[in-house]
């Protein structure tokens, strides 16, 4: 996948209304393309969706939880 694929991703996640679900669906979004792609850049994957943030220990348990 390349830059424009992640930007029409995130596009779309940052129209999600519920902050909640935008954090969680950008974290999982995220865990995934990030095995995509070499050069992911996960936090301005999680940026450009207008998402939180997500701690070291979300990542962390989105990652064992979709292995």
């Amino acid at each position: 996948m390349t830059r424009k694929d992640f930007q029409l991703i995130a596009d779309v996640v940052a129209n999600i209304d519920d902050s909640a679900t935008r954090d969680a669906v950008a974290l999982n979004f995220g865990v995934k393309l990030r095995r995509t792609n070499d050069r992911f850049n996960m936090q301005r994957f999680i940026t450009a969706c207008c998402a939180t943030p997500p701690t070291m220990t979300a990542v962390a348990d989105a990652t064992d939880r979709h292995c």
